[in-house]
């Protein structure tokens, strides 16, 4: 069987990374506090996109390696519309908060002592390789995937984005307000434990349209 080399190492090289990513969880410096948490790692949007991109690659694998088998291309790229809205909105609010508001994304490393009795504790940061590699490489490998190997949406999936959106953003945010509710009001991230719940919900509505935003105009980049 006759297949392309290029998007086959562009999903096993993406695969291969993300799968380290996760494998690299149980090993941050937040670890000893999230594991007791209800959810887990599971709480962050960054996991459950983090898996999403990997399930992502492992579909574009089989139909690189089945191209005959119609259901598989269709699946991928109804995975495509799902996970990269999501990735943007990551990739958006993770790094944009890490460059200029860094409290309000990282957690406290409760396992590094303070450098002096004045300070709190540090923020739990994270080794670049493994930023790299939760932060860049799903959003990254998702978008050369669609732009390379894949044809742009027609308008009328296109118009499917908005309630696949919504819907992606309203089973995170539900997510996230049960887990806090179980975890005594603590959110994954600071800037949701630091805001009343209308404004959380503003949040909410805002990353959906990041995510929304974002799928037009890749949709419409597309050639």
């Amino acid at each position: 069987m006759a297949f392309s080399s290029s998007p086959v190492l562009l999903h096993s090289v993406a695969a291969a990374i993300m799968v380290w990513a996760h494998s690299q969880l149980g090993k941050s410096a937040i670890d000893i506090v999230v594991e007791t948490q209800y959810g887990g790692h599971y709480q962050f949007l960054t996991i459950l996109g983090l898996v999403a991109s990997l399930c992502t690659m492992g579909v574009a694998l089989l139909v690189d390696l089945f191209p005959s088998i119609l259901v598989l291309r269709s699946l991928k790229r109804a995975m495509l519309m799902i996970c990269m809205p999501v990735e943007a909105v990551i990739v958006s609010v993770y790094w944009t908060l890490l460059l200029l508001f860094p409290s309000l994304i990282l957690q406290k490393d409760v396992v590094t002592e303070p450098t002096s009795s004045h300070d709190g504790p540090p923020l739990a940061r994270t080794p670049l390789s493994l930023d790299l590699a939760m932060h860049v490489v799903p959003g990254l490998s998702l978008v050369m995937d669609f732009l390379v190997f894949e044809k742009k949406y027609s308008q009328e999936l296109v118009k499917l984005a908005v309630p696949v959106v919504l819907t992606c953003g309203g089973m995170y945010s539900s997510w996230a307000e049960r887990n806090a509710k179980l975890n005594g009001g603590v959110f994954p991230y600071p800037f949701l434990t630091e805001n009343p719940f209308e404004t959380r919900l503003g949040i909410y509505v805002g990353a959906c349209a990041i995510g929304y935003i974002y799928f037009r105009v890749l949709n419409a980049l597309h050639v």
